[in-house]
């Protein structure tokens, strides 16, 4: 399998080298709005902590899809500074990083699956990035989704796309088995976590937004 990146910092060295302590509290970057991490909310609707994470997954791994599951968004963060300690909070399982391939119908399927719950709070919502999509709450579950973009152009359902995500989700967790059965291309050497911290400090000052990639309709 083909190995992706490479990690700009490595935690464990940081905790080796300067202490626990002072590695933990090390500041990193800082962010310009509230980072919305709220249980209630990356799992109802989309945020701009969830566009940041699959942003920054999708950045990392080139992937054309970037989706992660909204029970794995363990914390938010405040405006302001961001050290290390905030970036293990929110990436609390530190996960590793899968790349997949998948069918339009099978994308389809994985967003439509990440909705059955909705309106309540549920785990398998999914945060996305790369994709844009609309949906009706009225309708049965699996047959809600009405308009969806990949890029830009209509997800196609015969097309073959590119989807990264965590190995918590590609191993068929909280039964996405369309992504079980995907076929894995890539493994990134780097943790969702370790992704994290390398995004803050690359990309800071942050001020990721809501824009509009989960509509309800």
């Amino acid at each position: 399998m083909k190995i992706i990146g490479k990690a700009l910092i490595m935690t464990l060295v940081l905790v080796l080298v300067a202490g626990v302590a002072f590695a933990f509290d090390m500041v990193i970057g800082e962010t310009l709005i509230s980072l919305n991490g709220e249980r209630q909310h990356v799992r109802s609707q989309e945020t701009n902590l969830g566009n940041l994470i699959t942003d920054m997954i999708r950045h990392y791994t080139g992937a054309d899809i970037a989706v992660y599951n909204g029970g794995g968004i363990r914390a938010p963060a405040d405006l302001g500074e961001l050290t290390i300690e905030n970036a293990m909070e929110i990436m609390a399982f530190n996960n590793e990083v899968v790349v997949l391939k998948m069918s339009g119908a099978a994308v389809l399927a994985m967003l439509e699956h990440g909705l059955a719950h909705y309106p309540e709070y549920a785990g398998r919502f999914l945060q996305v990035s790369g994709i844009r999509f609309f949906f009706d709450p009225s309708m049965p579950a699996g047959e809600r989704i009405w308009m969806s973009f990949v890029g830009g152009d209509p997800l196609m359902p015969g097309k073959m796309y590119t989807v990264a995500t965590n190995d918590f989700l590609a191993a068929g967790g909280d039964a996405f088995t369309m992504l079980e059965a995907a076929e894995q291309v890539a493994v990134a050497d780097m943790t969702d976590q370790q992704m994290l911290i390398n995004y803050i400090q690359e990309f800071s000052p942050l001020f990721p937004k809501v824009e509009g990639r989960i509509v309800v309709w």
